[in-house]
């Protein structure tokens, strides 16, 4: 029998709902592939078809939230505000909505955030990677600045970013505002950084 895309697209909502909320009370190390699929009454096998594990689950679920993060950020966004500002938004904007995240998101940093280059890593890794990437070169361009201009505009922003979230998942300061300044400090640097090459 074959499956329809719909009946596909149900399935895969059906497997990050439940992932994530066993992530989030059980913790993601107790939380097993095989937990996960015999919540929603599907074969080990089948959610293999979908993920190639469940640290892929979770950057798919880190992928959803920065999807609509990036929406809520195309909404809000000022044009004439200055790039600081800008760059601060986008990334606090994406911190907003990874929060119910933050207990599991170190996975997501280890599998998709921390590699060096964009095509490696799973597909959804790959995903999660060129579109902050493309989000950032669209911001720069918009501003009349040439993201590809200079080779190292995209591991310092990446090193930069990565760097913040890295801090974030694991941020015990109240609200995470140790997070929102560090944040602020490195979007700072990375705009001088930017400035200063003209």
């Amino acid at each position: 029998m074959r499956i329809t895309a719909d009946a596909k697209r149900v399935t895969r909502a059906r497997i990050l709902a439940t992932a994530s909320e066993r992530f989030r009370i059980e913790g993601f190390e107790s939380t097993t592939i095989r937990d996960i699929a015999r919540e929603i009454n599907i074969a080990t096998g089948t959610l293999f078809n979908y993920f190639d594990s469940k640290e892929d689950v979770a950057v798919a679920l880190a992928e959803e939230a920065i999807a609509k993060a990036r929406r809520n950020f195309l909404r809000r966004r000022r044009q004439d505000a200055p790039l600081r500002e800008t760059l601060f938004l986008q990334i606090s904007t994406q911190i907003r909505y990874l929060k119910p995240m933050r207990s599991f998101f170190r996975p997501v940093i280890d599998r998709a955030l921390s590699a060096p280059t964009l095509d490696v890593g799973s597909q959804v890794s790959q995903r999660l990677r060129t579109t902050e990437l493309e989000t950032v070169g669209d911001i720069l361009r918009d501003r009349g600045i040439d993201a590809d201009r200079w080779s190292m505009t995209v591991p310092i922003y990446w090193g930069l970013y990565v760097g913040v979230l890295t801090f974030w998942a694991g941020d015990g300061s109240p609200k995470q505002e140790d997070t929102l300044a560090m944040l602020d400090q490195s979007m700072n640097m990375f705009v001088a950084w930017l400035e200063s090459k003209g």
